[in-house]
């Protein structure tokens, strides 16, 4: 019976902040920026994409490495490499609203069929990042608790989401990069 309790709060915890997240970043984009901070120090933040771009990139490669290891039934080296590509993913939320708090808003500039191509992977990019923290936080957990079966059964769903969020963060960053006001 604790551990059904212990069980319904770790899902409700993983729930609110499944839900919390993404409330969290669509606010962002009713907030204005910081007024308060100069022209000068907006513009030095403008490092904050592509370390972002790197966050995601590199927790890509380690979601690819992870994959390889547990093939190989290295469960050791698969947990610190999932557990740095999380860890590497909050790094990159932190980041995200630091930066979308302290500046504008960059519009897409390009056209034709790149400007589409953009919008398609934006898009696809912002629903799967949604829908890939609850199963992110469970396949996680389940794999920590040494729930093998259960962590299998949501990785197989996880895992390429999760490396396509990654990738297409980083594509996105290469696309609108050029259209940074700095």
């Amino acid at each position: 019976m604790i551990m059904l309790k212990n069980e319904r709060a770790f899902k409700r915890f993983i729930w609110i902040v499944a839900v919390a997240i993404p409330a969290a970043v669509a606010i962002l984009f009713f907030i204005p920026p910081a007024e308060n901070l100069t022209k000068e120090t907006q513009e030095a933040l403008y490092f904050l994409p592509q370390l972002n771009a790197w966050f995601n990139g590199t927790a890509f490669f380690c979601l690819i490495a992870a994959l390889v290891a547990i093939k190989q039934k290295n469960i050791a080296v698969h947990r610190a490499l999932t557990t740095t590509a999380l860890v590497l993913s909050v790094l990159f939320l932190l980041s995200y609203v630091t930066f979308h708090l302290t500046t504008a808003s960059t519009p897409y500039g390009g056209e034709g069929w790149m400007r589409t191509t953009y919008f398609i992977i934006l898009i696809s990019h912002i629903v799967l990042s949604t829908v890939i923290i609850p199963l992110v936080l469970f396949t996680y957990a389940r794999g920590l608790r040494m729930q093998v079966e259960r962590h299998r059964k949501i990785a197989r769903y996880t895992w390429p989401i999760w490396v396509y969020v990654t990738a297409t963060g980083v594509i996105v960053y290469w696309m609108i990069s050029p259209f940074y006001p700095v």
